[in-house]
């Protein structure tokens, strides 16, 4: 039997549209890293590659376009209903508040500055040796 609160969980998941439901999957699979190279970052990663970056200082979530930024961003303008609504402009304001409020419920991180990985900074991810944290 499983237990309330993940029967809650579910309902919630059912509840919310798609673009909530895809930030939830991938925020449950992400797994906090350090690297001894950049201490003021948190690299969150899922299955050993990197698709989160959290730049403590600057306060800056940076995501990693191929996996999270572009599917997410056909997601939003697919659901967004009316033409005003679906600017350019509206789409990355809802994008951004969505990531927000996953960044903070489960990372604790608040008000940051979400922003995309261009090329050139993903391909610096790939470069780096990652270590496991618990806390940060």
């Amino acid at each position: 039997m499983t237990n309330i609160k993940d029967k809650i969980q579910r309902i919630k998941l059912a509840r919310m549209g798609e673009e909530h439901r895809f930030v939830a999957d991938v925020f449950s699979k992400l797994v906090p890293h350090k690297t001894k190279d950049e201490p003021n970052k948190i690299y969150f990663l899922i299955d050993d590659v990197a698709v989160l970056s959290y730049d403590k200082e600057s306060n800056y979530l940076w995501c990693h376009y191929e996996i999270i930024w572009y599917p997410f961003m056909r997601i939003v303008e697919m659901n967004l209903k009316d033409e005003e609504s679906s600017s350019n402009f509206n789409i990355m304001r809802h994008m951004r508040e969505i990531l927000r409020h996953f960044a903070l419920g489960h990372f604790n991180i608040s008000g940051a500055t979400i922003s995309l990985a261009h090329s050139f900074i993903t391909g610096r991810w790939e470069g780096l040796k990652f270590k496991r944290v618990y806390s940060w």
